[in-house]
């Protein structure tokens, strides 16, 4: 569904666990503008993927917005803890989460000096 949402603006790349999530970033480090995270993954869950991110120097570049329907407070300070961009919790309106994500696109563009066209 989020891939929908942003096909028409950005180029998407999915991965299907968590494993596939660091072989993008491994590959796509330099290209993506920010990372839609589900912590409920297969294989490896998101924040096995945000340890991994945090261990890379890879949060301060690419900002992270976690996408869950785990509202309780122990995941959301967990994620916050890793210096996620924001914390979506399912289900959610899509005109506010793509106008959400656009403007930490562009926060993250603006500190970093830089302007990123991928999702």
């Amino acid at each position: 569904m989020l891939g929908g949402m942003f096909r028409d603006n950005y180029e998407i790349i999915e991965a299907g666990n968590g494993l596939e999530a660091i072989g993008v970033l491994e590959r796509e480090r330099d290209e993506l503008a920010v990372v839609l995270l589900d912590i409920i993954m297969p294989v490896m869950d998101g924040f096995g993927v945000l340890e991994h991110m945090k261990k890379n120097s890879e949060l301060k570049k690419i900002p992270v917005v976690i996408v869950t329907d785990d509202s309780s407070e122990e995941t959301s300070v967990k994620a916050f803890e890793y210096n996620v961009a924001d914390m979506v919790i399912k289900p959610f309106e899509p005109r506010i989460i793509r106008r959400r994500v656009q403007n930490i696109i562009e926060l993250y563009a603006y500190r970093n000096g830089e302007h990123r066209n991928e999702l």
